[in-house]
C-alpha cells in the first residue's frame, strides 16, 4: 500500500469517530438528565407524601372538632396544609390541578388523594414535559384533648446545666402539646414544680386555711391523705420552712403562660417528691374543678374526649417528707400513683441523671415500662420529653 492510500485511509477513519463521538455525548448528557430528573422526582415524591400525609392529619383533626363541617370546608383546609407543607419542604414546583376528599364519619377518618405532577427539565429532550407523582393519604383522628401535669424536680441538685437541660426539655413537650392546638385541638398543660415544698402561691391559703408564713404547702393526714379530695375535705399543712420560687400553673392553653413559668424556674432545696406527685394529680383532678379559675377546671374523669396525663420528673431520691404517720416520700409516692392509675391517669416518669436508688420509685409509679425514662445526659432528657409528645398525640394515619 502506497503511502498516499494510507494517508487516505486514516483520513476516513477521523471522520468517521466524529459522528460517533457526538452521540456518544449525547446518549451521555440524555441520561444525566434523565437521573437528574429521577433524583428530582424521588425528592419530590417523598415531599408530596409527607404534605399530604400533614394535610389529612389537619382535615381529621378537624372533623372530630366540628362535626357540621363540610367536605368542601374540609378540602379546603387540607389544601391549605399541602401547599404550605410543599412550600416549607422545598418542592413548591409541585404542581396539581385539584385534591379529592373522602370523609367517614362514622369513623372518623379523611381519605386524600391527589395527582401532582413534576415538571421535567432534561427529560422535556424526550418528550417528557412532566413526571406524575399521584399520591394517596388516610388518617384516622382517636387522639383526645390532653389535660398534662408536668411534675419537675426542682430541688438543689439541679442547679446550672442540668436546669438549663430541664428548661429546654420542658419546652420540647409544652411545644408538641400546646402547638397542636393550632390545628384544632383544645390541650392543656399545667406544671407543679417542687423541692422541699410545693409552692401553691395564691391557693395556698385556701388549701390550708392560713394566711399567714409563706406559700409553702405540706401533705395532709387522715383519710384523705392519699386522695384527691378537695382542700375542703382536709387541709393541707405548711411545715416547711422554705420551697422553690416557682408556683404551681394550673392548667392553660397558654403558651407564653407556661414558656414563662418554665424560663423562671431555679433550683433549691430537697427532694419531697411525694409533694410534686400530689400537686400534679390536683391540677388535673375534677374534685378540684371549683379550687381553679374556670378556665383552668380540669374535665371529669372518663370523659371520652379527654385524655389525662402526668409527667413525674426527679434526678434524685425522694428524700423528705412531714408527716411521720404517712410513712416516708417514697412511699406516700407509691400510694398517689396508685390513686392516680385507679382514676385512668397516664403517668409517665423520667430519671435524669438520678442514682440507683431514685429508680424503684419511678418504675413503679410509671403506667407501663414505655413509660418510664432514664435519660443520662441533657440530650437524653429532651428525648425523653419529645417522645412523651409524641405519645400522648395519637392522631395516625392509617396503615
Amino acid at each position: 500500500m502506497t503511502q498516499t492510500r494510507i494517508n487516505r485511509f486514516v483520513s476516513c477513519r477521523r471522520a468517521s469517530v466524529a459522528p460517533i463521538f457526538g452521540l456518544v455525548i449525547m446518549a451521555l448528557l440524555i441520561t444525566i438528565g434523565v437521573a437528574i430528573d429521577g433524583s428530582r422526582a424521588y425528592y419530590a415524591s417523598s415531599q408530596a407524601a409527607r404534605a399530604l400525609d400533614a394535610a389529612a392529619l389537619a382535615a381529621a383533626r378537624a372533623l372530630r372538632n366540628n362535626a357540621n363541617a363540610t367536605d368542601a370546608d374540609l378540602k379546603t383546609l387540607a389544601a391549605k396544609f399541602f401547599d404550605a407543607n410543599l412550600q416549607n419542604g422545598g418542592a413548591s414546583d409541585i404542581v396539581y390541578d385539584q385534591m379529592a376528599l373522602s370523609a367517614d364519619r362514622s369513623e372518623g377518618s379523611v381519605t386524600l388523594d391527589v395527582d401532582t405532577r413534576l415538571p421535567s427539565t432534561f427529560g422535556k429532550i424526550l418528550s417528557i414535559d412532566e413526571i406524575d407523582i399521584p399520591k394517596s393519604a388516610t388518617a384516622i383522628d382517636v387522639s383526645q384533648d390532653i389535660e398534662l401535669s408536668m411534675m419537675l424536680d426542682l430541688s438543689g441538685s439541679m442547679s446550672g446545666t442540668k436546669m438549663s437541660d430541664l428548661k429546654l426539655a420542658a419546652k420540647d413537650l409544652a411545644d408538641i402539646v400546646l402547638g397542636a392546638n393550632a390545628n384544632g385541638a383544645s390541650n392543656r398543660i399545667a406544671i407543679a414544680p417542687y423541692s422541699t415544698a410545693v409552692n401553691a402561691g395564691s391557693y395556698s391559703t385556701a388549701a390550708t386555711g392560713s394566711s399567714r408564713g409563706n406559700t409553702c404547702v405540706t401533705e395532709r393526714k387522715g383519710a384523705n391523705a392519699f386522695k384527691d379530695k378537695a382542700p375542703n375535705n382536709g387541709m393541707f399543712n405548711k411545715k416547711a420552712s422554705s420551697c422553690p420560687g416557682s408556683e404551681i400553673v394550673p392548667l392553660t392553653d397558654s403558651e407564653s403562660t407556661i414558656s414563662n413559668s418554665i424560663t423562671a424556674m431555679k433550683a433549691n432545696g430537697w427532694t419531697a417528691g411525694h409533694l410534686g406527685i400530689a400537686w400534679a394529680w390536683y391540677l388535673i383532678s375534677p374534685n378540684w374543678a371549683s379550687y381553679w379559675p374556670a378556665t383552668s377546671a380540669p374535665t371529669a374523669y372518663g370523659d371520652d374526649s379527654t385524655k389525662k396525663a402526668v409527667v413525674i420528673m426527679t434526678d434524685g431520691e425522694f428524700n423528705t417528707a412531714y408527716e411521720s404517720s404517712n410513712g416516708n416520700s417514697k412511699s406516700q409516692s407509691e400510694k398517689l400513683c396508685d390513686g392516680m392509675k385507679a382514676v385512668g391517669i397516664s403517668i409517665y416518669t423520667v430519671a435524669f441523671q438520678a442514682p440507683a436508688s431514685a429508680l424503684p420509685i419511678l418504675k413503679y409509679c410509671a403506667s407501663s415500662g414505655n413509660h418510664y425514662f432514664d435519660a443520662k445526659n441533657g440530650d437524653g432528657l429532651r428525648k425523653a420529653f419529645q417522645k412523651i409528645g409524641q405519645s400522648l398525640s395519637e392522631l395516625r394515619l392509617s396503615d
